[in-house]
């Protein structure tokens, strides 16, 4: 059974800022579009299966990269997967210094 999928404050602020990235880069909407698909398909992947994303040093807090320009990471329960950050990959990963608390 697939779990629910929420998105954490920060993760929806980083999602829009890179679909005005996107836009902006390429002057329309259809690289957005693109990744927009793939987040959806990873997500449906990711809500029936948890497991198939990399550990990280943090318990339940897992990564996969859906798209060659972002990675996401997500917290996992019994009930819930959490999109916890939408990473960047252009940005230097030491920035990346605080996974948000649950919400």
């Amino acid at each position: 059974m697939a779990k629910q999928v929420i998105w954490s404050l920060v993760a929806k602020k980083q999602l829009k800022e890179a679909f005005q990235i996107l836009k902006l880069k390429n002057g329309n909407n259809e690289i957005g579009e693109v990744l927009y698909v793939q987040l959806q398909n990873i997500l449906h992947r990711i809500s029936m299966n948890p497991f198939i994303g990399q550990t990280t040093e943090i318990e339940n807090i897992r990564y996969i990269i859906p798209h060659p320009g972002y990675t996401l990471f997500y917290r996992h329960s019994l009930k819930k997967i959490e999109v916890v950050v939408l990473w960047d990959n252009r940005l230097k990963m030491g920035e990346l210094k605080v996974i948000p608390r649950k919400e």
